[in-house]
């Protein structure tokens, strides 16, 4: 099987699973609890921020993958993609909601998703990907804060799914990777990797700065937030090189291009 059929095979795959995923379970929506005083000061401009965040509607980084597809001949590609941009939003719907319910505004615009929207801007598909993958790793250590920054049995609910569904966005987004990548010699993908962790480490303190209160209330430190952050990238690195030499295989004659 060609490199090709078997990362159109996967796309397929990818599809299923976010059309299973729909399928939730409903969360505790008839949770009665009030943050406090000091819960809703700690949290409530953080989730405003986060709740943008998510709803980010994809428009750049689709034009980009349209024209991807065409050339990689996967005409599912673009519908898998989707599919992933209308799990973010439901994640972003759900915390509007949340907010909603305790009587907290939802922002309309804020600096710093201003300016991960406008490097996604920048250039092609690889960065759209990584600096969208970058805020997903990223958001796996704040959720884990939030959920233990408050008593509300909704709000933790509402994290525990943010994270298992951000669980399979970042295999999801490692395989998008493998596939733009795959070509590239060893040397050139180690140095995109490199590039990519300073970058982790910038978006990572700004995030922190913005959001320390609802880190340190759920227990991540900065050391510990920004530990967490770069175990995750060595995790996603990991898994897309197991990507690129999974195509590799199917494809011997390519593999001494990719293979280091």
């Amino acid at each position: 099987m060609s490199a090709a059929s078997v990362a159109v095979m996967k796309t397929h795959q990818w599809i299923d699973y976010f059309q299973r995923n729909r399928q939730h379970p409903p969360l505790p929506w008839d949770d009665t609890y009030q943050l406090s005083l000091e819960e809703r000061a700690a949290v409530a401009g953080s989730i405003q921020q986060f709740q943008l965040g998510e709803g980010a509607r994809g428009r750049s980084l689709l034009r980009r993958a349209e024209t991807y597809a065409r050339r990689a001949n996967d005409p599912e590609f673009v519908p898998a993609l989707r599919l992933f941009i209308a799990e973010e939003q439901r994640h972003s719907a759900d915390l509007a909601r949340f907010l909603t319910q305790q009587g907290i505004a939802v922002r309309s615009a804020h600096w710093v998703d201003t300016t991960f929207r406008k490097l996604r801007k920048l250039m092609g598909l690889e960065v759209c990907v990584s600096v969208l993958v970058t805020a997903e790793l990223i958001a796996v250590p704040y959720y884990r804060a939030l959920c233990d920054a408050t008593e509300s049995r909704l709000l933790r609910a509402l994290c525990r799914r943010i994270l298992c569904d951000e669980a399979q966005h970042l295999r999801f987004q490692a395989a998008m990777l493998a596939r733009l990548r795959r070509q590239r010699p060893w040397m050139l993908r180690r140095a995109t990797m490199i590039g990519h962790k300073l970058f982790l480490l910038g978006a990572a303190l700004v995030v922190w700065c913005e959001h320390h209160r609802v880190s340190c209330r759920g227990g991540y430190w900065f050391h510990r937030f920004i530990s967490e952050c770069l175990r995750l990238l060595r995790g996603l690195d990991s898994q897309v090189e197991q990507e690129i030499a999974e195509l590799a295989r199917s494809n011997p004659t390519a593999a001494l291009d990719v293979i280091p």
